[in-house]
């Protein structure tokens, strides 16, 4: 029975020294990384886990192939949150004696998904009649991929908008298409992007930079066709 308790005594010992605590580390919605250690054997039990934050699939995914079970995996950080970052490399001794060790990790991932619109650029109307462009650079910072949003205008006759545009991609140009006034009127509004969100679920917080700067589109002469 003593030599029963003096074992026990030394696992326990050998799996608190194996316990080591690693370094914060920060990353963006959207963002893929690299987490490795070197295991000391290729024959031990390896395992990750993934805690805090959300579910696998949800919140976080693995890339490029890799498991749970390998000393090197790649982390999609999909979601704002805390986790923590668990290794463990298990050493069998024989018998009932397992020795381990374990490293750790907490990884604060940001809600930091943004999408900004730029100003365009006032110019002459096309014509007295037909239609003006005016295009719009929307710009993606983090997050997926993936993202959708609305917009409207503010100063039309009618307004223009648009629900749950898709865009796949960092950048995005918006084309409005605004009727030519008559009689040389001219034609001054703003864009509001809203309701911005990526395929992971997360939603543009950063209003600052969703309404745009006024744009005129300047009238031009309803000049009669020259008569001979």
């Amino acid at each position: 029975m003593k030599t029963n308790f003096t074992k026990l005594l030394s696992v326990c010992f050998f799996l608190f020294l194996g316990y080591s605590v690693m370094a914060q580390d920060t990353r963006n919605v959207g963002e893929t990384h690299t987490y490795s250690v070197t295991a000391e054997n290729g024959a031990n039990t390896l395992s990750w886990t993934v805690t805090g934050g959300g579910a696998q699939g949800t919140a976080w995914d693995l890339q490029n192939g890799t498991t749970l079970t390998d000393a090197s995996i790649d982390i999609l950080w999909k979601q704002a949150g805390t986790y923590t970052l668990t290794f463990t490399e298990n050493e069998d001794h024989g018998g009932s004696v397992i020795c381990s060790t374990i490293k750790t990790a907490t990884v604060v991932v940001g809600d930091n998904f943004d999408v900004s619109i730029a100003d365009a650029v006032s110019d002459c109307a096309t014509g007295s009649t037909g239609n003006s462009t005016v295009d719009y650079i929307l710009t993606k910072t983090n997050g997926a991929a993936d993202w959708t949003f609305d917009y409207a205008t503010t100063g039309l006759t009618p307004e223009l908008s648009g629900t749950a545009v898709a865009v796949s991609g960092n950048t995005y140009t918006l084309t409005l298409t605004v009727p030519n006034l008559a009689a040389g009127a001219d034609q001054t509004f703003s864009v509001t992007i809203s309701n911005v969100k990526d395929s992971f679920g997360n939603s543009d917080n950063t209003v600052g930079n969703n309404v745009t700067g006024d744009v005129t589109i300047y009238g031009v002469p309803n000049t009669g066709n020259i008569t001979f």
